[in-house]
Order: C-alpha cells, then sequence, then structure tokens
C-alpha cells in the first residue's frame, strides 16, 4: 500500500485537471453568451489542452527525464492552479482564452511523463500505474461533464469556476507535500535512444481510438438530428453520450490493465481490449448511423470507451518496453501523448464532415471501422516485455533445467 499511498496526490492532480478542462463542455452557451463570442471560439477553450499536449508534450517529457518527474508535476500544480485563478477572473474572451491556456499547460507536464512515474516508483506494476492515471484523468472529465450543469444551476458560472480553483488548490498543496519522496536516481539520465520504429505502432493505436472517441462525442447531437430528434433531445442526448464514454473510458483504463497484469497476460489483455474495442466501435458507429435506439447508441458509447481507453492505456504502457531506465519511460509516453493528440486535432475535423448528412455517412461509417480494424490488428504485435527480460527469464529456464538434470 506504501507505493500506491505515494501515488494518491498525483492520481488527485490528474482528476481535477480532467474536471477543470471538461466542466466548460456542458457550459458552452453559458460561456458564448457571457463572453460574447461565437460557438467555434468557445470550443477553442475546451480544444486548448489536446493541442498543448501536441506543443508541450516533449518539454514535459524532457523536464521529467532532466529535472526529474517532481519538477514537472510541481509545475502542473502551480500553473493549473494560476490558470484556473485567472479563468475565473478573466473579464472577457481574450483573458479567458489566455488563462485558460495557461491552465492547460498543466495538462501535458502532468500526464505526458506518466511512464517516468510508473516506472520510477511502481515498476512491477506499470500497467497499473499508466491505467490508473489515465482512468483518474478521463473520471474528471466525466465528472466535469455530468456536474457542470448541476454546478452551474447551483452556484452559477462564476461560482463552478472557482470550484475548480478550489480543487486545483487542494491538489497542488497535496503535490507540494505528497512527492517528496518520489526517485531521483534517473536525473540527467541521456535520451538518447528513447525513440524505436515499433513505437509508430502504438501511436497508430493511440491516435485512431482518441480521434474517434472525441469525433463521436462531438458529432452525436448533429446525427441525431439527421433521425429527426428535435434540437433540445438531440442536444441532451448527445451530452449524455459523451458523459458515457468518458466514464466507460475511465473505467475501462482503471479495471482492465491491472487485472491482467495481475496474472501476467499482457499479450491477451492487448489482443482481447483490441478486439472487443473493434466491435464496440461497430456498435457505436452503426447504431449512430442508422438507429434512433438510444439505449443501443448509449451502450455503444459506453463500452467503446470502456474498451477503447483500456487497449489505449496497455498500448502507452507497452511504449516503455522499448527503452530502459525511467527517464526514457517518461519520454516515451510523451511521445505517445503527442501523437495521439495529433490524431485528435485533425482526424475529427476531416472524417466528421461525412457524418453530416445521411448521404455520405456511410463513407463515414466505412472510414472509421477500417481504422480501428487496423488497430486491432496491431494489436499482436505490440510489445509485451523488454529484451532484458526475455534474456532474464531465458537463464532463469536453463537454470531450473540444469538442477533437474
Amino acid at each position: 500500500m506504501g507505493k500506491i499511498t505515494q501515488l494518491l496526490p498525483y492520481w488527485f492532480l490528474l482528476f481535477t485537471i480532467g474536471f477543470g478542462w471538461f466542466v466548460l463542455a456542458p457550459l458552452v452557451p453559458a460561456l458564448g453568451k457571457v463572453l460574447g463570442v461565437s460557438l467555434s471560439s468557445i470550443l477553442l477553450l475546451v480544444s486548448a489542452y489536446g493541442y498543448t499536449m501536441v506543443v508541450l508534450g516533449l518539454l514535459a517529457g524532457w523536464i521529467s527525464a532532466k529535472f526529474t518527474v517532481k519538477s514537472a508535476l510541481y509545475s502542473a500544480a502551480i500553473i493549473s492552479v494560476i490558470g484556473l485563478i485567472g479563468r475565473a477572473l478573466s473579464p472577457n474572451y481574450a483573458a479567458f482564452l489566455i488563462t485558460g491556456i495557461i491552465a492547460a499547460i498543466a495538462y501535458p507536464l502532468a500526464m505526458a511523463p506518466v511512464g517516468s512515474v510508473s516506472e520510477s516508483i511502481f515498476k512491477e506494476r506499470a500497467h497499473t500505474v499508466i491505467g490508473v492515471s489515465v482512468g483518474l484523468l478521463f473520471l474528471g472529465m466525466a465528472f466535469g461533464a455530468f456536474f457542470g450543469p448541476g454546478l452551474f444551476g447551483a452556484i452559477g458560472l462564476s461560482g463552478t469556476l472557482w470550484f475548480t480553483v478550489a480543487l486545483g488548490i487542494i491538489a497542488a498543496l497535496w503535490i507540494g507535500f505528497g512527492i517528496k519522496g518520489y526517485p531521483t536516481f534517473y536525473k540527467g539520465k541521456s535520451l538518447k535512444g528513447s525513440f524505436k520504429p515499433g513505437m509508430i505502432k502504438n501511436w497508430y493505436v493511440g491516435l485512431s481510438i482518441s480521434a474517434i472517441s472525441v469525433m463521436f462525442g462531438g458529432i452525436a447531437s448533429t446525427v441525431l438530428l439527421l433521425h429527426k430528434l428535435s434540437v433540445a433531445s438531440a442536444l441532451e442526448y448527445g451530452g449524455l453520450l459523451g458523459g458515457l464514454a468518458f466514464l466507460g473510458s475511465a473505467l475501462g483504463a482503471i479495471i482492465l490493465p491491472p487485472i491482467f497484469e495481475q496474472y501476467k497476460q499482457f499479450r491477451l489483455g492487448l489482443v482481447s481490449t483490441g478486439v472487443l474495442m473493434f466491435f464496440m466501435t461497430a456498435l457505436m458507429a452503426l447504431g449512430l448511423a442508422y438507429s434512433a435506439n438510444i439505449l443501443l447508441i448509449a451502450a455503444g458509447f459506453f463500452l467503446f470507451g470502456f474498451f477503447g481507453n483500456a487497449y489505449w492505456s496497455m498500448a502507452m504502457t507497452s511504449t516503455t518496453n522499448y527503452v530502459s531506465d525511467p527517464a526514457q519511460a517518461g519520454f516515451a509516453t510523451s511521445m505517445y501523448s503527442v501523437f495521439t493528440n495529433l490524431g485528435v486535432a485533425f482526424i475529427p475535423v476531416f472524417l466528421g464532415t461525412y457524418f453530416g448528412s445521411l448521404s455520405m455517412i456511410a463513407i463515414g461509417v466505412t472510414a472509421v471501422l477500417a481504422l480501428e480494424f487496423v488497430a486491432m490488428l496491431l494489436s499482436v504485435t505490440l510489445k509485451t516485455s523488454r529484451p532484458q527480460e526475455k534474456a532474464e527469464k531465458a537463464a532463469s529456464r536453463k537454470k531450473a533445467a540444469k538442477k533437474k538434470g
């Protein structure tokens, strides 16, 4: 339990980042009215977190390698509070955007070097650490999406923004006192050799799952309108579907990777979650495109999130099998995070347009299934151990054979 206790302040920080990020999603209309700007301008506030990962993810990995992961986490906690306070005090859109981007910088600083956290603190349970870390970020996003409207109704827009500040301050204080014991033995290690060509397979898996998840959260209401639902119903169900996908993502990453790690079934975990991810993609895409059955569509969104994010998390952990120490592991997961968010930035923009009319929707569904089919096939090729671990196992088997002989 000692190692788990060490991780609690880090996990709470990730939860607050996710909450502060996606509490904005259901408040988009209110923000637009208060700040007097268009829908696209408000959506940029939500997208800023993904863009900061693309721009700063590798820097976060470098900081954790050169100055230890504690430096990255202290910076993330402080910057988060500064940005959230600025956001709550912002008098206009320009100020809100700038301070929102500052708050968003905490996301890559905290999440990108998760490999360093897992390798330096709990190396033998890397899948568990990364899975729970990813899961709690998504749980924060789900809570923000679900409880944002309730907070807005109870304490207004200003009160909701200050509530995120309060969470951020608690997280910063806990980080300040709670991570002093994090290891520093890898400080200043060289990052040479951190990239291996095999990682590209992992990046494809990550970007395809993330991009499709984000895209379907954004197009759900639009497609429901094509099925002749009222505007109010389409918007309500669209928000619900997005929240269910985040909740499924959180639970899948928290539950499944630790189970497969407990029984040392890494390959089974990758393949089974990859296969189930593909079938849940089909349920979600076909259900949304050709049905107005909300229960069926909701099941697709939740289950895609559950199995998809479990696969995403295990694919992320797999990148650490290409490197040899915590510094390089943090940089490996940083590269994975950056390329994942590149997919989020570009794929929905081009592919999402096919879901705007019933005449084009078949093309969109086919493209989505093709993307995820390839991701499923790659599950049998992702790395599940390091070369030195294989050598150690072979040596132990030889010793055991000699003793028997």
